[in-house]
């Protein structure tokens, strides 16, 4: 169905306030102050967006703009080897990163007048790039209608509605269509509420700019008192409540000296292994069931330390992730094509399925935060 004729863009004209009336006027006072919102230039978009990944925003300031003094433009980069790029990358990690850097900009400068594509598929199938970046890049440096939906976008828009993400997805789509000529002024100022106020463990919905018309707001603070924080569990359980999960299905982080066994599926992605619960089991007792059919090994499970949802077969899922430990036996790939222990700082290198790519940010935080 065409946006325009999409009863939920009709209903939005109609109302005095919906998202982006809300957080627009707010972002244009309050919004932060970063160098690579202050450019339109995609070459300089594309070093932010790839530094931004897995690593916190304050870091990233002085490596980006020491970065772009020793490698202004596509060109100079892409006349670089790797031992002149790592002293300008060394300290952000995920190495894997700054190599991707280099190939892309050795692409990039082969086109004509060395220009980044303006199409989201030729944009992905450049090293690095993924949906989120490629859509970053589209909103930020070419002033198209798409929303940048990261892990953090897709919480707020979620909390926003009290739908699940598709249909979330499909709002926020309309809300850009409506406001085409603001679309990274949209994308910044969602950033800002999930990263100042609607967080993953704490929220702040006295102060954020979306509280008016949130549904998450309305659950959460039903008396004229709002605090400040709840704890981690509160928000899961209210974000949850509008929810029906038809399948669960749990995921093994096996851990062992500081690495991770992860599996390589027949399309060549990579994944933590394994399945489905079954009628009567709780995750941890479908984990070890799974991955002694699986892996042949015996494991202990600790409860899950991450929950993603999404939708296959028009199915709800809920993907438990649990760091397990082996308990008796050795790993054998049965029904994947390899098995791999990697170290926990590495995990981003390898190219994952979508849905397990937040266990692999949130295992490589953990990583961070005990290596300081």
């Amino acid at each position: 169905m065409p946006l325009t004729r999409n009863p939920f863009v009709q209903r939005m004209r109609n109302k005095t306030k919906h998202l982006s009336e809300l957080v627009l006027p707010w972002y244009k006072k309050h919004g932060r102050a970063l160098p690579w919102r202050k450019t339109k230039d995609p070459y300089k978009i594309w070093i932010s967006e790839i530094m931004l990944q897995q690593t916190q925003v304050s870091r990233v300031i002085d490596y980006y703009e020491r970065f772009l003094d020793r490698f202004p433009s596509v060109k100079s980069l892409s006349q670089a080897k790797w031992r002149e790029l790592l002293p300008y990358w060394r300290g952000l990690g995920y190495y894997q990163r700054g190599r991707n850097l280099l190939s892309t900009a050795n692409l990039i400068v082969k086109r004509p007048g060395a220009k980044f594509p303006k199409d989201v598929s030729e944009l992905r199938q450049l090293p690095g790039i993924g949906p989120y970046t490629a859509n970053a890049l589209l909103s930020f440096a070419f002033g198209e209608p798409t929303p940048a939906i990261d892990t953090n976008l897709k919480r707020v828009i979620q909390r926003f509605w009290g739908v699940e993400f598709p249909q979330a997805a499909e709002n926020l789509e309309a809300e850009f269509q409506l406001k085409k000529a603001n679309s990274a002024s949209l994308n910044h100022a969602l950033m800002d509420v999930g990263a100042m106020f609607c967080r993953s463990r704490t929220v702040d919905c006295a102060n954020c700019p979306l509280r008016p018309s949130c549904v998450f707001s309305r659950q959460l603070n039903r008396s004229s008192s709002f605090p400040l924080k709840v704890d981690r569990e509160q928000v899961e359980r209210l974000g949850e409540q509008s929810r029906k999960i038809e399948v669960d299905v749990g995921a093994a982080c096996i851990h062992r000296d500081g690495k991770f066994l992860i599996a390589q599926t027949k399309e060549g992605l990579w994944e933590f292994p394994g399945g489905k619960r079954e009628a009567g089991e709780d995750i941890r007792s479908c984990l070890k069931r799974e991955i002694q059919e699986e892996l042949g090994i015996e494991i202990s499970v600790r409860p899950s330390f991450l929950k993603t949802d999404f939708v296959k077969d028009k199915r709800s899922h809920r993907l438990h992730f649990c760091r397990c430990q082996i308990l008796r036996g050795r790993p054998k790939a049965k029904v994947h094509k390899k098995l791999l222990w990697v170290e926990k700082t590495a995990l981003s290198s390898y190219r994952f399925r979508e849905t397990n790519l937040d266990a692999v940010q949130r295992l490589g935080g953990m990583a961070q935060r005990k290596g300081k």
